[in-house]
């Protein structure tokens, strides 16, 4: 599908191959192809996670404490869109010594692996905000105030920071080895990332299970002790419980959409036989976790009443000045 005949240079890529000049991996066919199908992604991640980002500046109800982390979580997914995509594209379809070597290819994969690793670390993050308002609901206010939120989620850039840069050092290994090709990094610190990365979804999944396990059976328990006392107390506890599922319908929303790309390491090995199928291989991975980044608009939207709100005063406001302006 991606072979289509036309006058555009094309490279098999493989190793020995002449390296000089900048090449396609697809003929134009497969590019159109492969842009398009990023193009609908790109789209949906921008506006969607713009309203977002829109709604929690503008309107105060929305700025609660748990949604900090949809905030944070809806910027790392504009640039996402922004930058992590377009990169791909660049550093998947085009062979090139900038885009091929193991010095510069790390510096333009590097966003990619920062965004990915810093959304999964932010989800972790919301897990132990429910937990916490679970499981103590009246000491919460106290536990996580909007400057320990605050706190925290920079705790988990730095982390996730550190963690994704690993490929830029190169631990004495050949930076200018030649990684367009089925063979294994050189670098022992970019197959440390990419081997740690991978287990970082199914330690994720685990965890996550446990958590919100341990969550909802709380949830159950409490449900009935704190909904005979007052009317109030049962609509407040209701509402965070809410959240909590909303929360978790997200996580497994981004779970889904990510276990090919964590996998995407075993099918490698076993399935990429020549470069073709290694990028077909690595496409279907990647585009599934990019699509990840689309559907948090629509389950809050969906789930959470302070954002649907916002969305329409939003859309409101933007179809108010363009007929002020026609």
């Amino acid at each position: 599908m991606l072979n289509g005949t036309t006058s555009i240079p094309t490279l098999s890529w493989d190793e020995g191959t002449d390296r000089q000049g900048v090449y396609l991996r697809v003929g134009l066919r497969g590019l159109f192809i492969y842009i398009g199908v990023y193009i609908p992604i790109i789209v949906f991640i921008v506006v969607g996670n713009g309203l977002i980002l829109l709604s929690f500046l503008r309107f105060k109800k929305v700025r609660t404490v748990s949604n900090y982390y949809i905030f944070a979580l809806a910027g790392v997914d504009l640039l996402t869109g922004l930058i992590s995509i377009p990169l791909t594209i660049c550093s998947r379809l085009i062979v090139s010594d900038f885009t091929c070597q193991a010095s510069t290819r790390s510096y333009i994969l590097f966003p990619v692996y920062f965004c990915g690793e810093v959304s999964v670390c932010i989800l972790m993050g919301i897990t132990i905000d429910r937990y916490i308002a679970i499981s103590y609901p009246f000491r919460y206010p106290t536990m996580m105030t909007p400057k320990t939120t605050k706190r925290f989620i920079l705790f988990l850039f730095i982390l996730t920071t550190v963690h994704s840069s690993l490929p830029l050092w190169s631990f004495g290994s050949d930076r200018y080895q030649w990684v367009c090709t089925t063979g294994p990094y050189e670098s022992s610190a970019s197959n440390i990332q990419i081997i740690s990365g991978s287990l970082l979804i199914p330690i994720f999944i685990l965890f996550m299970t446990i958590a919100y396990g341990r969550i909802f059976y709380i949830a159950f328990v409490k449900k009935s002790a704190v909904s005979k006392p007052s009317k109030f107390k049962s609509a407040h506890w209701q509402k965070r419980l809410r959240t909590t599922l909303t929360c978790a319908i997200v996580i497994v929303a981004f779970t889904v959409c990510w276990i090919p790309n964590s996998c995407k390491i075993i099918f490698e090995i076993f399935f990429a036989k020549d470069a073709q199928s290694l990028l077909a291989i690595q496409t279907f991975g990647e585009w599934f976790a990019f699509v990840s980044s689309c559907t948090n608009p629509v389950i809050y939207g969906l789930r959470n009443e302070n954002f649907k709100q916002a969305y329409r005063r939003v859309f409101r406001d933007c179809c108010y000045r363009s007929e002020s302006i026609s």
